[in-house]
């Protein structure tokens, strides 16, 4: 399966995709996440948001940390 990561904005409820490298009628799962200023956010509370990532990128985030 191949992936692709694309910026966009909603606008009034809806989301658009255009020119993506993807046949016409192609099966797609999406993934929305919102996107989050790190600068404005306490270190405190980026640790604890990604202490609940599962998997190695979550482990040797913590195991740097401490």
């Amino acid at each position: 399966m191949s992936q692709y990561s694309a910026e966009c904005q909603i606008r009034n409820g809806r989301l658009e995709l255009e020119n993506l490298p993807f046949p016409n009628n192609a099966e797609v799962r999406i993934f929305v996440f919102s996107k989050v200023d790190l600068s404005q956010m306490s270190f405190h509370r980026l640790r604890l948001l990604t202490k609940s990532l599962k998997g190695n990128l979550s482990d040797d985030i913590d195991k740097e940390r401490r």
